[in-house]
Formats: structure tokens, sequence, C-alpha cells
């Protein structure tokens, strides 16, 4: 495996051009690289800090908030960014098109926010809690500017601005767990972090040549981007439900507590999410370049990265869940010995995951955007059927398997529901088990 896990390395760095993506994908891996040990050494301490109780109470108002998150971002980033790299003499008018469509987005969800919380049987705490950082949401409109690097291959930017804004943030939040302050500090630091990455965006934009000023709203461009982006939304809003609403109804369900638990065991697997989703966004934009020039390049180049994630996945889950196992306990404290336990369950959700995320950007390159969103709408569907039922059958751990079957599902079952679908499960598959032949379909295309 190992020596298969190399070979395909070393196809992936004999492209051409390999060098400046591999630049910008080292950039984003250092900041995914400072996001997970300050994320996971600071977030054992607020943990501890905390008890699982006001950590499970925590989590659950930034994920209610997080199930509203779509409308602010109308799942056109992918998109943006898509359309800046082939049509780069047009990126001023997609760019502030972009812009004026993110900021009805942000007041939309705003205003749907707060008529949900004025609505909702919650005390006040929790609705000024939830009202704090949703005011963050508002400084994610300015991520317009990071499009503009991912389309440049100018991710040191992106990086350099996350990386100052999570040094300070998790600063704040090492001092007000020692201060024991109360949870609305906390929410504020999610708010501030977000600002704090929108102004070094906007810093580095200028930097790098970008002029603000030349940005125009274009009314047929924002059609476009519009058009092109709602089955994306569609999806965005079915997969944001899925990986967030798991943390909601565990704490409706069996209490903030139990939350807590779910939420350090989560928390974890999502770190180990961070590098695989730096190689997928960092080469999406030469995976829509070489479908342009060479479909036969195009297609093995995204069947060896899927492989090569495949294979990362395998190298990390044995050693992963040995030692999540034992140093969760030792490092959280015993209150959170289930989330143990949970942990090594969720896990399992990597082998699906990794190259999924490569599959993802194949639809989206493939212009699949509709398959894409009936199939992300039918695993939330699924989703949400399981964890109530799984809950109600295993309590907490029935998430976390509630969760691996979703995938399954969602990757390899609901796409074959469609003639396009059946292809993309067919590269799927082959990445995975390299011993299956090409359909003739395929080979025509490729």
């Amino acid at each position: 495996m190992l020596e298969e896990l190399r070979q395909q390395f070393h196809r992936i760095a004999g492209h051409r051009g390999i060098r400046r993506y591999g630049a910008n994908t080292l950039w984003m891996l250092a900041e995914k690289g400072c996001r997970l040990i300050f994320g996971f050494l600071v977030g054992i301490y607020v943990a501890r800090q905390l008890g699982p109780a006001r950590y499970g109470l925590l989590n659950y108002a930034i994920s209610f908030v997080a199930l509203f998150s779509v409308l602010a971002t109308l799942g056109m980033d992918p998109v943006v960014v898509r359309e800046l790299v082939r049509r780069p003499g047009k990126a001023n008018s997609i760019l502030g098109s972009a812009l004026g469509l993110k900021a009805a987005g942000f007041a939309v969800m705003a205003f749907v926010v707060g008529i949900v919380l004025l609505v909702s049987p919650m005390s006040d705490s929790d609705r000024g809690l939830m009202a704090v950082i949703l005011a963050g949401y508002g400084f994610q409109v300015f991520q317009i500017f990071d499009f503009s690097f991912q389309a440049r291959v100018l991710g040191k930017y992106s990086a350099m601005s996350q990386i100052a804004a999570l040094a300070v943030s998790s600063g704040f939040r090492l001092w007000f767990a020692w201060k024991g302050a109360p949870l609305w500090c906390f929410a504020a630091v999610e708010s501030g972090y977000m600002a704090l990455s929108a102004f070094g965006y906007a810093l580095f934009y200028r930097k790098t040549g970008g002029c603000f000023r030349l940005w125009r709203f274009d009314r047929a461009e924002a059609a476009f981007l519009l058009r092109e982006s709602l089955p994306l939304l569609l999806a965005g809003a079915a997969a944001m439900f899925y990986l967030r609403f798991d943390q909601v109804i565990v704490t409706w369900m069996l209490g903030d507590a139990a939350n807590g638990q779910y939420a350090v065991a989560v928390r974890l697997v999502e770190v180990l999410f961070l590098v695989p989703l730096v190689v997928s966004d960092s080469f999406f934009p030469s995976l829509v370049g070489t479908r342009s020039t060479s479909l036969l390049r195009y297609y093995r180049r995204t069947e060896q990265l899927m492989r090569f994630m495949f294979y990362c996945a395998l190298a990390i889950l044995l050693p992963a869940a040995v030692a999540g196992y034992f140093l969760i306990v030792q490092l959280y404290g015993a209150a959170y010995r289930e989330a143990a336990w949970l942990f090594v369950f969720l896990l399992f959700k990597i082998l699906l995951v990794y190259p999924g995320l490569v599959y993802g950007k194949w639809y989206l390159a493939e212009g699949m955007q509709k398959i894409s969103m009936v199939v992300g709408i039918c695993g939330c569907c699924t989703s949400v059927l399981l964890d109530y039922l799984m809950i109600l059958w295993w309590g907490v751990p029935g998430v976390a398997a509630a969760a691996v079957v979703t995938n399954f599902f969602t990757y390899l079952v609901f796409p074959l529901f469609f003639r396009k679908g059946r292809a993309g499960v067919r590269l799927f598959l082959r990445s995975l088990l390299p011993v299956l032949p090409r359909s003739t379909d395929e080979g025509r295309r490729g």
C-alpha cells in the first residue's frame, strides 16, 4: 500500500505546472496545520474549563446558527472560483456581482435567524449567544477576496490572513477560558475571527494589485451566478444541515452534556478533514483548466487524486483511532470518556470523505450541480431520519453510526439513480479499486 501511495504521489507531482499548485497547496496546508494545532490545543483547554454541559451549549449555538449559513454563501463559492478561472477578463464584474449577492444573502440570513430566535422557546441568554455568533457571518461577505486568491493560485495570502486571525482569536479563547468568562465571550471570539480574516483578505487583495473600486455589480452576471449556484445552494443547505443538525438534535433529545461529548469527537474528526480539503481546493482550478484541453488527462488526474486521498485515509485510520481513544480521556479529562468511543465511530467517515472531496469537485467541473443538489437533499433526509431513529435505539453513539451510513448512501447509492451519476460512481469506485475496468462510454469521453 505504501509503495502504491508513493507511486500515486509521484504521478501527480509529475504533471506540468505542478510546482505552482504545489506551492499553493503548501501554503494552504500551513494554514490548516496552524488551525489543527491551535484548534486542538486550545480546544482541549476550553473544553476542560467549560465542562461537557457548557461546551455542549456553546457548540449547539454555533451549529444552530450554521444551519442557516448557506443563505449567506448562496452556494456560489466554487462557482465564482470556476468563473474567475474561465473568464479572468471579467473578474471585476464577477467579483462585484458576487459581493452584492452575498450581502443580500446575509441580510436574508439575519432576517430568517432573527425570526426563528424570536419564535423559538429558548432562553434570552441562548438567543443572545446565537445573535453574537450571527453577527460574525456578516464579515463572510468579504470572503470574495479569497475567491480571487484561489483563482489566481495565490493561496498564501488567504493562509496568512487566516493564520493571523486564528492566532489572535486563540489567544482570546485561552484568556476567557482561564478567567471563566461567560459563553457570550466565546461566541464573540467566533465572530471576531471572521472579522479579522475579512480584514486580512482585503489588505492582501490590495497588496496583490487588486482594486476594489473597479468592481461593479452587473445584473446579467449576478443572474448567471445565481442561476449556476442555485443547485449548489440547495445542495449546500442539505450538506450543512447534515453536518450540523446532528449536534442540534443531540441537544434537543439528550441535553447539553451529551452534545458536549459528541462535539469533542466531531471537532477532532473535522480536524482530520483539513488536509484533504486543502488538496481538493488547491487542485480544483487545475482540474477545470485540464478538462478544456485534454479529457484523457482530466479523467486520469481526477482518478489519481481520488485514489491518493483514499490511501491517505487508510494510512491515517488505524493510528488515529488508537491514539484518539487513549488520548482523549487523558487530554480532555475523565468527564469526556464517552467522546473517545464516539471519535472511533466517526473516524470511519474519512474512508469516503477523503476521496469524496475530490468527487464533489468533479461534479462541479462536469456541470452536474442539479444532480449534486438532489443527492445532497436525499443525503440530508437520510441523515435526519437515521439520527432520530438511531438516537432512540442507541443514544449518542447512534448519531455517529448514522453519519457513517449516510456517507455511504450519499457517495455510492443515491447517484446511481442518474445516468451521469452512475459514471461518477464508477469513477469513485475505480479510484478505490483500480482493478475495475473503464466503461465503454467513459473510454470514449476520456
